[in-house]
């Protein structure tokens, strides 16, 4: 493809700042014209973007990041290490027959849902569980959307396993690393809001009480949260976009999902089969991803802070169902509503096995039987 004139330049950058500084003046018109391979937006575009949003730097942006160092990062290491054994072992004994088209080879890229890496069984372990799956693993707990995106790791991995499916979970971390969700809450409840006819168009299927919580949520996201999800759109766009053009990937299947609505808390939760989880919940610091940036706001009140939360896990599913509908290969698993209660939770941003255990089934039903509506909700 040809280098991009000033003109086109100048374009890309005018949508880039309106996203930054006008996210909700920006429109479904703007992003079309942003994604357009004659813009050649890239994912170092983007990854500018999210440096401008937070107000952060390339070196910040890589050390708050702490997949791969640290305690953390020795055990998605660890973890890693035996979930690749597992695979190579199924490939040895000749897992990849034509034959059998009921056997899936499966990569997954993302984050802690993926992959945490000690006591809980998460999403990618119960799959592992079937013997119709191999699961090559990317994933780390703790890492950053972007960085995967800017890594490309999932590339060349792709390429090798040619993998009949492919699950990405991703963006959390972004989000809520390091206090960054302080950034995207005002306790004046007087940010700006998406229009309320925009609003009950996205709130029209879901449930009554779920509406009334999540029309107060908005109250409360500033306008950064908007630019984040301009953002985290135009991410997933650019890699659906790069692997379903892709002669070499036209077959395989793209799931996502948008995580459950968490609950803000600093309590510790103890479960009689979880013996560690109060030690685990103080040793991961349970609270700091959500409770203690309202907090930082000053936003005290339980129940608002389940209404944010709410709100903004409601804009990031409704942002994967709108992308699963645009692309033919791509697939939505709807967690919402998979762990309604406080001991439905290990901690504050993550699920007990068996509610993962949950989750999977729904994985595997969207793999086996690919919804017309391209969308599977988890069911209790």
């Amino acid at each position: 493809m040809n280098k991009p004139d000033a003109a086109t330049l100048q374009t890309k950058q005018k949508l880039l700042d309106k996203i930054a500084a006008y996210p909700l003046e920006f429109s479904q018109t703007d992003f079309e014209l942003l994604v357009n391979p004659e813009l050649q937006l890239t994912f170092n575009d983007l990854r500018e973007l999210l440096l401008r949003i937070f107000d952060l730097n390339e070196t910040s942006l890589r050390q708050e990041s702490n997949s791969t160092t640290g305690a953390i990062g020795l055990l998605n290491k660890l973890s890693t290490y035996f979930r690749h054994r597992q695979y190579y072992r199924l490939i040895r004994k000749g897992f990849r027959d034509l034959s059998c088209p009921e056997r899936k080879i499966i990569v997954a890229e993302g984050d802690s849902w993926f992959q945490f890496p000690i006591i809980i069984k998460d999403i990618v372990d119960w799959l592992r569980t079937d013997p119709n799956f191999a699961v090559y693993s990317l994933a780390y707990g703790g890492d950053w959307f972007t960085n995967i995106l800017y890594d490309e790791k999932y590339i060349e991995e792709l390429s090798i396993h040619r993998p009949d499916v492919f699950l990405i979970s991703g963006g959390g971390n972004d989000l809520l690393s390091a206090n960054r969700l302080a950034i995207m809450v005002d306790a004046e409840a007087k940010g700006p809001m998406r229009s309320p006819y925009e609003i009950d168009r996205l709130l029209a299927q879901e449930p009554e009480t779920d509406k009334t919580d999540i029309r107060v949520g908005y109250r409360y996201l500033t306008k950064d949260f908007y630019s984040f999800i301009w953002l985290l759109k135009a991410q997933y766009y650019k890699l659906f976009q790069g692997l379903c053009s892709s002669g070499k990937f036209y077959k395989m299947q793209i799931i996502t999902q948008g995580y459950d609505y968490a609950l803000p808390t600093y309590k510790y939760r103890w479960e009689r089969w979880y013996q560690l989880q109060p030690l685990l919940n103080w040793f991961i610091n349970s609270g700091q991803w959500l409770k203690r940036p309202l907090m930082i706001k000053g936003i005290r009140n339980e129940k608002i802070s389940r209404q944010i939360i709410k709100a903004l896990i409601f804009e990031v599913n409704v942002l994967f169902i709108e992308l699963a509908q645009q692309f033919k290969q791509v697939y939505h698993v709807d967690c919402r509503g998979t762990a309604p209660t406080f001991h439905n939770w290990f901690d504050e941003l993550h699920l007990p096995s068996e509610k993962y255990r949950q989750i999977a089934r729904a994985y595997k039903q969207c793999i086996e039987n690919p919804p017309e509506g391209k969308v599977t909700k988890v069911v209790s």
